[in-house]
Parts: structure tokens; sequence; C-alpha cells
């Protein structure tokens, strides 16, 4: 069983959520960057994990 996993969502699908993109515009770059670091669901990925990645062509690319 392959471990990638896959996300495929149309432009202009709904999304349900509560982002408040107003606050997010006005966040500096500091902000994000301290919320991102101590965000304990999303940890920030080293250079070593962004190496594993690999970009998956889709039908059209």
């Amino acid at each position: 069983m392959s471990k990638d996993t896959h996300i495929k969502r149309k432009k202009g699908d709904a999304v349900d959520g509560d982002t408040d993109y107003e606050r997010l515009k006005k966040m500096t770059e500091e902000e994000i960057e301290e919320n991102a670091k101590t965000d304990p669901d999303a940890p920030l990925l080293t250079d070593e994990d962004l190496k594993k990645f690999k970009k998956i062509k889709q039908k059209g690319d």
C-alpha cells in the first residue's frame, strides 16, 4: 500500500471552514512564521523532508 496522499480539488469547488481571511491578510511575515513554528498540528518541513516530495502530473498538464 502506498504512503502517498493525493488530494484533488477543482477550482471553484466549495470549501467549508471558518478561516478569517481578513485577519490573515493583515498578518506580517514575522507573525506568519511564528504561528507556523508553534503549530503542533503542522510541523515545519526540513530541507530533507522537502527533497522527498515529488510532482505528480495531472491530465492536461
